[in-house]
């Protein structure tokens, strides 16, 4: 593998990754109905590897933002402090708590009982690691594409797509459907593929 390509694969290995597990999870079409999860959760392989590989595309998160920062730093812009920090608690919440949802109600099924037992016991814990999560991986998201901007990284409409998106990653959580993992999928391809294209522009200018 090429210098080149590295960084960007790693920036882009995120969204793909992220997507491919999302994609895999069985749609819950409403979350306060019970009876709709448990038919998600028959769907044991769907559900437990969807919700493993998700929770793995969050700890990519954490390589694709210091392959980012690594690159800005070749070149005296590094990023705000708190990008890093924010991005990484919040990955670490957001597969803490895929895994949670993905394992709880399998091993509660696996056991005879319906897993709804999972989803009226754990609401509130599950729910409240993925809000937090969302706070601050939006808030690192912000941080990392506010700083880009100044920094002279994105540029265009690179800048405005990146800005919008992180916005969307932070509300699209608030739906009450399992359609709402699929607004952060597009979310996060919104951010990263500007990233991963900037990061390409940059390269093939120090190389010309």
């Amino acid at each position: 593998m090429s210098a080149k390509a590295s960084p960007i694969l790693t920036i882009l290995g995120f969204p793909v990754v992220l997507a491919i597990g999302i994609v895999l999870i069985p749609v819950v079409a409403d979350y306060s109905d019970h009876e709709l999860a448990e038919q998600a959760v028959g769907q044991t392989a769907r559900w437990f590897s969807g919700h493993l590989i998700a929770a793995m595309g969050f700890a990519l998160s954490i390589m694709a933002v210091v392959s980012i920062d690594r690159h800005l730093r070749l070149s005296s812009r590094p990023l705000p402090a708190m990008t890093l920090p924010c991005i990484a608690v919040g990955a670490g919440l957001y597969a803490a708590g895929l895994g949670a949802d993905g394992i709880g109600p399998v091993a509660v099924r696996s056991e005879g009982y319906s897993p709804s037992v999972f989803f009226d016991g754990s609401g509130l814990w599950v729910t409240g690691v993925f809000i937090a999560g969302t706070i601050l991986f939006g808030i690192g998201l912000l941080s990392l594409v506010i700083g880009s901007i100044r920094l002279g990284l994105l540029r265009g409409w690179s800048r405005h797509a990146a800005f919008v998106s992180a916005l969307v990653f932070m509300v699209a959580p608030a739906i009450p459907s399992g359609w709402a993992l699929y607004g952060v999928a597009v979310a996060v391809f919104g951010v990263f593929v500007p990233f991963a294209l900037a990061v390409d522009r940059e390269q093939r200018v120090d190389q010309a």
